[in-house]
């Protein structure tokens, strides 16, 4: 009696325990298929650009598989597109160091991150470390550019814009990172021949190479005068109360255009006041003059534009006009065009 109570409590113990491994496995295969559920769910979002939303799903799933490569992967894209690029290094480096993907993949990601922490040194030592097979890649080239505009090498990253340019023309990265270095070298021809290419003849506000917000309005859009060879521009603004009384007179020459054919059309429907010459050349003299209604429930005026197609072709700043309720700012554009 005493062996069966033995090999009874044997028999007992053994059912246990194998419900509690039946139990433990499905456990596992249950949470295995939810987490993979999520990361396809997180995946989705980043192609969707909701990488807010990717991010604490992988970060919950990364609790419970702390060395899974696709949520690893996947949560350091997130980060590096969410500017978190601290978190993503450390996950770049945890792949490097232990579970070796696709190296190339990983260093450009993290050299990335690199130029968008303002490390451009760190940038093109990662990108160094990559197969030479890779190295004529447009997005290893746009990388190593970026880097040398913010090591201020300007000549050499036009270098390699020029490269991928060569091989696709079409380039919208490469492209708009031209014309934000036409900026750097000062280089209104250049901005001009890149706006072109950006945004065509007759642009659109809705233009898919800036999404809705459009392109000119948006300052690395807009050229500093100053820079210009063909266009000198002053800009006086009156601020006047509601009864039309003149209260200050403020004029700014910190201006910027619209380096595009389109200033052309804009100023074809204005009179020549009148033309004159200087040590620069000879310029045709036209005024624009423009009531601006200050923002509902602004009484602080920055700037004043002026716009065409609701397009900011006229950008005026360093401003600090402080207003009242009733007050109005009428601005005076005096364009000076070389012909």
């Amino acid at each position: 009696m005493k062996i069966f109570n033995k090999y009874q409590n044997l028999l007992i113990f053994g059912i246990f325990g194998f419900f509690i491994i039946f139990f433990t496995f499905e456990f596992a295969v249950a949470t295995d298929q939810n987490n993979d559920e999520l990361i396809k769910t997180a995946i989705n979002l980043i192609k969707m650009d909701k990488v807010d939303e990717a991010i604490p799903i992988l970060e919950e799933v990364l609790k419970t598989e702390p060395n899974n490569l696709n949520v690893i992967k996947n949560l350091a894209v997130a980060y590096t597109d969410s500017k978190m690029c601290d978190k993503a290094i450390n996950l770049y480096d945890k792949i490097l160091n232990g579970l070796k993907p696709n190296a190339a993949e990983i260093l450009y990601g993290k050299a990335v991150c690199f130029n968008d922490l303002g490390l451009p040194e760190k940038t093109l030592l990662t990108l160094d470390q990559i197969d030479k097979k890779y190295s004529n890649e447009n997005s290893i080239l746009i990388t190593k550019a970026n880097a040398n505009v913010l090591l201020r090498e300007f000549y050499e990253a036009e270098k390699y814009y020029k490269i991928v340019l060569e091989k696709d023309p079409n380039s919208k990265s490469a492209n708009l990172n031209m014309l934000l270095l036409s900026h750097h070298l000062k280089d209104q021809k250049m901005a001009e021949k890149y706006l072109v290419k950006i945004l065509g003849d007759e642009p659109k506000r809705t233009s898919s190479a800036c999404a809705a917000s459009g392109c000119m309005g948006i300052i690395p859009f807009l050229f500093p005068v100053k820079d210009s060879e063909n266009f000198q521009i002053t800009a006086q603004i009156q601020i006047r109360d509601e009864s039309n009384m003149l209260i200050a007179i403020i004029e700014t020459d910190k201006i910027n255009y619209t380096p595009h054919p389109i200033m052309n059309k804009i100023l074809a429907n204005y009179d020549v006041i009148e033309t004159i010459q200087n040590d620069l050349g000879v310029f045709e003299v036209r005024k624009i003059v423009e009531k601006t209604e200050p923002r509902i429930n602004s009484y602080f005026m920055d700037r004043v534009e002026f716009f065409y197609n609701d397009y900011s072709v006229l950008f005026g700043y360093n401003l600090a006009i402080p207003l009242k309720s009733g007050d109005y700012i009428t601005t005076e554009w005096i364009i000076q065009k070389k012909i």
